[in-house]
């Protein structure tokens, strides 16, 4: 009957490491959305195996031609035909004034731009700043969308205009923040932007009355609208029954009783990125990008597999010495570095390491280690005159000069400033810190079962 418990104890260790092992090679799928998408987290892959694209944006030089009417008030060069050419005042204007190309417009430029590759979700990058001519070169993972091409040399101007006198009744300056927000119901979605305004903003639409509707000349009133634009894009033309005050907030209908879910979805996206763009800042300044290049990893994919390949080979060499060796035990402490690989593939995919070229070596220091430690804790298993804890005592004293100086190394690398270094130095100790308490509780305590089997 003991024998029987002991039996199942061990079934139940190995078969929880074999749930382990599925996990870490093969992830968890679940069905989301007609399809199934992975769980565990991708690996995050260092620029040296992926590749980079480098964009130069720069300040804008260029000058635009703009017109003005007899009140001095700027007006959509649409509007302008050679026939009332002569009525407005034709004026040459720098996109950017000189006396804004300043340093301090350059760091903030800089510091909006972080905030905006941080809400595109890139997290693998470099900006370098000029601070003499403010040029700024951004050096990303591939692996990004074209959202950061798009979305970055944005000035992140917001507007809301009315359609007939083109006054611009909200900007950013009035604005707070702004959230997008959206509604269901049986007509279908709506989609709304909220914009929190400051006492300025609050009254300037408190003033607006006057732009709402417009009286013909028999008398009929017509409500009229009112132009949301980001930047020169008009984002929707908004009747102003659609534009209600609540409180401090500001919320305005962008789109209503939608009923394809494409359309839906394109607004949403559009608005989130206002959204974003806005909340986090208007640049001081406008750029454009001048040069973008993609650059190739330089690595020879043939060293890295073959790197890979020799390393497994050695793996598998090493498993099937332990079997012939000793046995049972050795096919335990097989499934037991199984286990600790795959749980050491899971940490690293939860805890963001960068896997990079150097990554090779801390690979094959953390095999070398495992294979270090497993190898005493089988030898020293086999001692019949002490007891087991004192046998796997013994085994971890064994390997303690190896597992302490392995342990300094990997913590030195770990607070390094270099990211290549540090990253290696993470990728070390997590690996580490995963082989001596993997050990502990998987490879240990099968061993342990197996030797009371074979006690009794």
């Amino acid at each position: 009957m003991k024998t029987t418990k002991k039996r199942l104890k061990l079934a139940l260790l190995i078969l929880i490491c074999i749930a382990i092992i599925l996990v870490g090679f093969l992830g968890i799928y679940v069905k989301d959305k007609n399809k199934y998408s992975n769980k565990i987290p991708n690996y995050k892959l260092a620029t040296d195996l992926k590749g980079t694209t480098v964009l130069e944006l720069d300040v804008d030089t260029s000058t635009n031609k703009n017109y003005y009417d007899s009140e001095g008030k700027k007006v959509d060069s649409s509007e302008v035909t050679d026939e009332n050419k002569s009525n407005y005042t034709e004026k040459e204007e720098k996109v950017n004034l000189d006396e804004n190309l300043t340093k301090d417009n350059y760091e903030k430029t800089l510091n909006i731009l972080k905030e905006r590759l941080k809400f595109l979700k890139v997290d693998q990058y470099s900006l370098d700043l000029d601070t003499k001519t403010g040029k700024i070169v951004l050096n990303f993972a591939d692996e990004y969308p074209d959202d950061v091409k798009s979305i970055l040399p944005m000035e992140g101007k917001l507007e809301l205009i009315d359609s007939n006198t083109k006054d611009v009744l909200i900007e950013n300056s009035s604005i707070k923040s702004l959230e997008t927000t959206y509604a269901s119901t049986d007509d279908g979605y709506t989609v709304y932007l909220n914009l929190k305004l400051s006492k300025e903003g609050i009254d300037k639409i408190n003033g607006i009355d006057g732009y709402k509707t417009t009286t013909d000349d028999n008398g009929e009133v017509s409500t009229n609208k009112f132009k949301v634009q980001f930047d020169t894009d008009e984002i929707a033309e908004v009747s102003y029954d659609n534009m209600e005050l609540i409180g401090k907030t500001l919320r305005v209908t962008l789109a209503s009783n939608i009923t394809s879910n494409s359309t839906f979805t394109s607004k949403m996206n559009t608005a989130t990125v206002v959204s974003k763009l806005t909340t986090i800042g208007k640049t001081p300044l406008v750029y454009k990008i001048t040069a973008e290049e993609y650059l190739k990893t330089n690595v020879d994919t043939k060293v890295v597999y073959g790197a890979l390949i020799v390393t497994a080979v050695l793996l598998v060499a090493t498993f099937i010495t332990w079997i012939i060796k000793y046995k049972m035990n050795g096919l335990l402490a097989v499934i037991g570095t199984l286990t600790n690989i795959s749980l050491m593939t899971i940490v690293i995919r939860y805890t963001n390491i960068e896997i990079s070229l150097n990554s090779l070596s801390a690979i094959i220091g953390l095999f070398v280690v495992n294979t270090y430690l497993v190898s005493n804790i089988l030898k020293h298993i086999k001692n019949e005159e002490k007891t087991f804890a004192e046998n796997i005592q013994h085994a971890y004293l064994k390997s303690i000069d190896v597992l302490i100086i392995s342990l300094l190394m990997f913590v030195v690398f770990a607070f390094s400033k270099m990211t290549v270094i540090n990253s290696m130095g993470l990728l070390f100790f997590w690996g580490w810190l995963t082989i001596v308490l993997g050990n502990l509780l998987f490879t240990v305590p099968m061993l342990y079962v197996k030797s009371r089997e074979v006690s009794k």
